[in-house]
């Protein structure tokens, strides 16, 4: 994990949550940024104070990951970053997410937006990664990291960009969400 050296200028939204990974608050660009993504109705601040973080990551594997991060920051009591994929149908989108040890085993998590490129096809991917209130699993054709956006078609082993896939995704694709081996094996620690 590297320390970017990010102002508060650049950041997009921020939240801090309670030892308990409970979030105590958000920062006042959340619901421009909910609603940016089509969120607006789902994570509204006040539906959003006062719950677990764990709510709002449905894949279990992305969960445990997220939880490990936290742990290592409160261990350390460092800054921490992490940068990490959250593409929208048209864009690559680069984040950054920046780990603060605040008082009492809080954490503040921010989220930057460092560079955005467009893909030279649309990606066309649907969630169906099961969450706590619809435990029913639909089929689909790929699974697809939550950290660096990397699809791997069910029953192989091989981990590709969607950028290197070409027209394949323009069609509605299925997806579940995980996280893949090189993520899971990524250290947060500075370099």
């Amino acid at each position: 994990m590297t320390n970017l050296n990010l102002n508060n200028e650049d950041y997009e939204v921020a939240l801090v949550i309670d030892q308990d990974d409970v979030i105590q608050s958000v920062s006042s660009a959340w619901e421009q940024v909910a609603d940016k993504g089509g969120a607006s109705e789902s994570l509204q601040t006040e539906k959003v104070i006062g719950q677990p973080l764990s709510q709002f990551i449905r894949s279990d594997a992305t969960r445990m990951y997220i939880e490990a991060c936290l742990k290592v920051c409160r261990l350390k009591q460092q800054v921490m970053s992490r940068e990490y994929r959250c593409d929208s149908p048209t864009h690559k989108r680069f984040m950054a997410l920046q780990l603060t040890p605040l008082a009492e085993g809080a954490v503040e998590m921010r989220h930057f937006l460092l560079r955005e490129e467009p893909f030279d096809y649309p990606v066309n991917l649907e969630d169906v990664t099961p969450s706590e209130q619809t435990t029913e699993i639909k089929p689909y054709s790929y699974v697809r990291c939550s950290m660096c956006n990397s699809l791997k078609k069910v029953g192989t082993q091989d981990w590709t960009l969607p950028e290197h896939m070409g027209r394949q995704l323009m069609a509605k694709t299925k997806v579940i969400h995980s996280v893949c081996p090189v993520c899971q094996n990524k250290i947060w620690q500075k370099r």
